[in-house]
């Protein structure tokens, strides 16, 4: 999934992961990149199989350690291997697909402690927001005369816009010519900075907020439903792309955000909110409610 991700630095292991994905993306789908040529979406969901990527000990090691850095890395070496494929623009959103059973977990058994970890889960779509816009990316300019400063900020998703902060480079005029020990104090009450945004690079995504409950099929019956109900997010083409009653198989990642109903700035408590990373279909033969029999008529409808 394309959206809340941070920047990545330039770190000692990030060229080994970029490289070792890049070999995959080559090794193994560049078929599909050829099939895409010719794309005229402008959007497009490109899925690579959980097996793939653990089967290199180097994308593996960062797939348990940080999956928000992976999918940023490799979502933006997957477009950089496709450019010399495109003939119509096209931009590539990253999913994952094909997860083992060992990632199956029900909705209704996530507790706090599951934070920040990727599961699957069968759900039953029971509700969903219309399409809204999430500013991604802000690009500021800073507004000094002479000055040509720009800083890019990654925007998290339903936060405060995060600003810039102070400009290092008229920081560094303000503090010119005075001693070490002046330096040091000066540098803690620096003049606050005055920015402007750059309308031409801001960076808009889709977003829509789907409702879920566990949907658990039984062999040798009816299907049942969950207890609760649960929130998921989706972005780019995925938006409006599941109406409700569809039967999906969800690969997400636990996170935790703020009470929507909160009446005051700093209350602590949370809720879990799933953050989609790749969906897959819950059965072939049954993608939506009205195809399979449940035990009861449940309460959604």
């Amino acid at each position: 999934m394309s959206f809340g991700r941070r920047e990545v630095g330039p770190e000692v292991d990030e060229q080994e992961l970029m490289n070792a994905f890049g070999e995959l993306i080559e090794n193994k789908y560049r078929s599909d990149f050829e099939m895409l040529s010719t794309c005229e979406e402008e959007i497009f969901s490109f899925e690579v199989e959980w097996d793939d990527l653990c089967a290199d000990p180097v994308i593996q090691g960062h797939l348990g350690d940080n999956l928000d850095r992976f999918m940023t890395v490799a979502e933006r070496v997957l477009n950089d291997r496709f450019v010399p494929y495109m003939a119509n623009p096209c931009r590539l959103v990253l999913r994952l697909s094909g997860l083992t059973d060992h990632h199956k977990r029900r909705l209704d058994s996530l507790r706090m402690r599951d934070r920040r970890k990727l599961f699957t889960f069968d759900t039953l779509v029971v509700g969903r927001t219309p399409p809204l816009g999430y500013l991604q990316k802000a690009s500021y300019a800073c507004a000094a005369k002479g000055c040509d400063f720009v800083r890019e900020i990654e925007q998290r998703l339903a936060r405060q816009r995060e600003s810039p902060g102070p400009c290092p480079k008229c920081a560094e005029r303000f503090l010119s010519g005075m001693e070490p020990e002046e330096r040091e104090i000066a540098a803690r009450f620096l003049p606050r900075s005055s920015y402007n945004l750059v309308n031409e690079d801001l960076r808009y995504i889709d977003v829509q907020y789907l409702s879920l409950m566990d949907a658990l099929p039984d062999a040798d019956g009816p299907w049942s439903l969950g207890q609760h109900v649960w929130t998921a997010v989706v972005d780019e083409d995925f938006v409006d792309a599941y109406p409700i009653g569809s039967l999906v198989r969800l690969h997400a990642t636990v996170h935790v955000d703020h009470l929507p109903e909160r009446t005051f700035d700093k209350d602590t408590r949370r809720v879990m909110i799933l953050r989609v990373e790749g969906i897959d279909l819950l059965d072939e033969h049954a993608t939506h409610f009205d195809e399979v029999t449940w035990t009861s008529e449940p309460s959604w409808r």
